[in-house]
């Protein structure tokens, strides 16, 4: 990672050729930061609003939409956002289907339940009915 220099800093005198300078949009803070730094997102060291670091070092920042990030990047990131939309889009597919088969699973188990009931309710009616003969031979004999 870089590290941010600000002007007031003890360290002014180690500013390169290979620093950047600009200023924060929020508190406007004069900060220097290596060119590697170059459309990162940095947390100014006075305000902490977040500054994106310009492509250019003369560039003024005005504000966080007036900075490009270098075009190589953008693609990439691009590209990569796009690939993760992919990725979810296929995850939420097979989930919907999963769901969709754990739904007919359950319903299917539900009616299956129901007429099992429906069966031990009539072996109970005949064990009851069972019971009775047995009771009332008993008392006959």
């Amino acid at each position: 990672m870089t590290d941010t220099k600000t002007k007031s800093d003890d360290k002014n005198d180690q500013f390169t050729e290979d620093d950047i300078f600009f200023e924060c949009p929020h508190c406007g803070k004069s900060m220097a930061i290596d060119k590697r730094g170059m459309g990162l997102t940095i947390e100014c060291p006075d305000c902490s609003g977040l500054v994106r670091v310009p492509t250019v070092s003369n560039e003024k920042v005005d504000s966080p939409d007036s900075v490009n990030m270098p075009t190589e990047a953008l693609a990439e990131a691009l590209e990569e956002s796009r690939k993760q939309i992919d990725e979810l889009t296929a995850q939420v597919t097979k989930l919907t289907q999963r769901r969709d088969a754990l739904e007919k699973t359950a319903a299917s188990q539900k009616s299956r339940i129901e007429e099992l009931r429906h069966e031990f309710a009539n072996i109970q009616t005949a064990l009851d009915q069972i019971s009775l003969i047995m009771v009332n031979g008993n008392d006959a004999g």
